[in-house]
């Protein structure tokens, strides 16, 4: 597929000036509701439906929305939920050894997908099943109709977060949302899964068959804002785990003639740029959180390794850029 993925084309095409509208996002959602509603006619569960898997077929401004990413997607037999081993028929992937199935499978602590997309039952870990796309296709819906996502934090705030169910639809820009978008929203994002809406209903609501009478084509200047800020932070991530994926850092750690101070394996290697991704998202919520909610704005102004990160950062961008090997112990102490 030539074009990229759905949130980079509404920034870049109404830059060129093109309006985009809660129409433009139901037109959109319909085809993403339709794959979902193949694969769930044909068993399969996705399992981690984000905006990076929301592609459009070409470049061109009539290109079809494509559903990828299914490295996550199973096939469970009818309406069964997802309660262990005995529930999975076939992985959709080849030539994956036996860790790297159950690895695909399941995290550390038996959850899989992207965690802001997650829905609660998976969260809690507990038998989910196909309605566990349909909030993923909720949170994404969220995401076009304001360029945010709904559930904000890292790690277990943001679980409690998602498990509270508590979805903000005040002040801008959802001043301008229609209600029909807010119900559809309301129902795709119900904590319980036998209480949510099902890809057919979503396909029947009036804001997505009805898109000429119940979608607005009033343009979202401020969502499209939005969105250029979400995808910029998207880049930032992409640029963190590009770095450390580089065959250049692995060289440099495999270069005998190199000082690199003290040795780490892997899995602190790893640790370390969880710790930096979920700071990325720490500063996200001190800058977009609702003042109402001081305790989660206070947990992340208490967060011992943001803190140290920070000070990581600052003594980064203060040191002069001169050609003199730097000392790369500096930070250590910091424990991330």
């Amino acid at each position: 597929m030539e074009g990229s993925d759905l949130c980079y084309e509404i920034v870049k095409r109404a830059l060129l000036g093109f309006v985009y509208s809660e129409a433009v996002a139901s037109h959109y959602m319909r085809q993403v509701l339709e794959a979902v509603r193949y694969c769930h006619e044909n068993d399969i569960i996705h399992r981690d439906i984000k905006p990076q898997c929301i592609l459009l077929a070409t470049v061109e401004n009539s290109a079809p929305v494509k559903l990828g990413g299914f490295g996550s997607a199973i096939k469970v037999k009818g309406d069964k939920n997802i309660v262990g081993e005995e529930c999975v028929v076939y992985d959709y992937r080849s030539g994956v050894g036996t860790n790297g199935r159950f690895y695909l499978k399941c995290d550390e602590h038996g959850r899989i997908g992207t965690s802001h997309f997650m829905a609660p039952e998976i969260v809690l870990r507990r038998p989910y099943g196909k309605p566990a796309d349909v909030w993923s296709c909720g949170v994404l819906l969220y995401v076009l109709l304001t360029g945010t996502q709904p559930f904000l934090g890292t790690k277990e705030w943001l679980y409690e977060s998602i498990c509270s169910g508590h979805v903000n639809m005040t002040g801008r820009p959802w001043d301008v949302i229609s209600s029909h978008a807010k119900d559809l929203l309301n129902k795709m994002l119900a904590l319980n899964p036998k209480d949510r809406i099902t890809v057919d209903e979503t396909l029947d609501h009036p804001w997505i068959k009805e898109r000429e009478l119940c979608a607005p084509k009033m343009h979202l200047q401020e969502t499209v804002d939005e969105l250029t800020k979400f995808n910029a932070r998207r880049k930032l991530k992409g640029a963190v785990i590009a770095a450390v994926s580089s065959p250049k850092w692995t060289n440099f750690y495999n270069d005998p003639n190199v000082d690199r101070g003290p040795d780490y394996d892997l899995e602190e290697v790893t640790s370390a740029v969880s710790m930096v991704l979920d700071s990325l998202d720490d500063i996200h919520c001190l800058t977009e959180c609702p003042e109402h909610e001081r305790e989660f704005l206070m947990s992340v102004l208490d967060d011992t390794h943001l803190h140290a990160l920070l000070d990581v950062s600052t003594l980064c961008f203060s040191l002069k850029k001169t050609p003199k090997k730097l000392n790369l112990n500096v930070g250590i102490s910091c424990s991330v």
